[in-house]
């Protein structure tokens, strides 16, 4: 296979519509911090790059945008065991300038955040566990829009020092620098839009308010994008980031249908995607389920990338979504994870790689990987499969 390009370069020439040297090919590792198995970990996004490069295929790295607590903000915490419950309950309780919002969730055996209660984590959005959400009512978005502060000149200072030491490393082994979504733990930090209204209010009441109280999503919505643009700029502030990520796990057609979409999602999507290019940096989506309904809107709202095409448990028909939006939008993914990956044969596993490169890759806009990513359960034969076959047919130019 012939390389001649950096993975930056490769990466960014795939993103802007050309044929690169050959089919780029990145995998996300958000769950599963080693290659082959628990000889092989990473301690860090450094060295899991110097494994990724030294295998020949692309990597990206990032860093997370911290989240500072309004200074007048009074936390109260307390563990419960009420009769009858099963679980422990827990209960946390933020004091603001403008009301006081309140957390209750049961501390099931899965629990990942220990006494704590993080507001944003995917492991409140079910309404089993949760018991009562941070926002439930109007008198909650006041209280909620005065949570979080600027950061500070100490605060940005070492924010800043922690960048620059990511900057370095991604010139040294010319790799892209992509940021927007950091996950730590199961406490979750991005740039979030919709997706963290089933962690601040249930799924099933955010969408009962979006036909019934519009009003009141619409203010949720706004004061989530406040919290984006902030993330947003101290991003485009610093001048080196190539990709800025909006995490849309929950923004897909299961959740909001393409007139629900354009109504409360697509205005302020489209302002982030605005400011990005404003600064010289592309933007990537990230939507994993049921994105054909809305792939016309993303082409408008000028998305530069595409995260999770998935011809298996998305439902993302390959060859349409090619022939709607890869003229404008690089299409990243091709090949299901969970099944295909997981538990494929070696046949059928080749067979997925030769289909999405054949599908998606003539005439660039086009990068190669396992949707959503590569779990703590994948065999890493079955990686290997992935691995060899792109290594025999992900040649460029395309014949």
């Amino acid at each position: 296979m012939k390389t001649d390009l950096s993975s930056r370069d490769r990466m960014l020439q795939a993103m802007d519509h050309h044929e690169p040297d050959h089919v780029p090919f990145c995998l996300k590792w958000w769950e599963r911090p080693f290659l082959s198995d628990r000889s092989q970990a990473w301690r860090n996004q450094f060295e899991r790059v110097d494994m990724m490069l030294k295998l020949g295929l692309d990597d990206t790295v990032g860093f997370d945008v911290p989240r500072a607590m309004a200074k007048e903000v009074k936390i109260k915490l307390r563990k419960e065991k009420p009769a009858g419950e099963p679980w422990p309950i827990l209960t946390k309780e933020y004091t603001t300038p403008k009301g006081t919002l309140k957390q209750i969730v049961r501390q099931t055996p899965d629990w990942p955040h220990g006494d704590d209660i993080p507001i944003f984590s995917d492991f409140l959005a079910p309404s089993s566990r949760s018991v009562k959400y941070l926002v439930q009512e109007e008198k909650d978005l006041d209280p909620l829009s005065c949570l979080f502060r600027d950061l500070d000149d100490k605060e940005i200072l070492k924010f800043r020092e922690e960048a620059e030491n990511v900057r370095k490393f991604a010139e040294k082994r010319q790799v892209l620098i992509e940021c927007g979504m950091w996950s730590e733990a199961g406490r979750e930090s991005a740039i979030f839009g919709a997706d963290a209204l089933p962690w601040l209010c249930g799924f099933e009441n955010i969408m009962r308010k979006a036909f019934k109280e519009p009003d009141f999503v619409d203010r949720l919505l706004n004061i989530v994008l406040e919290w984006d643009e902030r993330y947003l700029d101290m991003l485009l502030d610093l001048g080196f980031v190539d990709v800025i990520v909006h995490r849309g796990w929950y923004e897909n057609a299961d959740f909001w249908s393409p007139r629900l979409y354009r109504k409360f999602l697509e205005p302020r999507i489209r302002k982030l995607v605005g400011k990005t290019h404003r600064r010289g940096a592309k933007f990537c989506y990230i939507m994993s389920m049921k994105q054909m309904p809305l792939l016309e809107t993303m082409k408008e709202m000028g998305v530069d990338v595409l995260y999770g095409l998935d011809p298996v448990q998305g439902g993302t028909d390959l060859a349409l979504a090619k022939k709607i939006v890869g003229d404008s939008i690089c299409l990243w993914g091709g090949v299901n994870s969970a099944v295909t990956l997981n538990s494929g044969t070696p046949e059928e596993i080749s067979q997925a790689v030769i289909g999405a490169i054949h599908t998606l890759a003539p005439g660039g806009g086009f990068i190669l990987s396992a949707i959503d990513q590569v779990f703590e359960d994948t065999p890493w034969g079955n990686v290997q499969t992935m691995l060899d076959t792109w290594r025999s047919i992900g040649h460029y130019p395309r014949k």
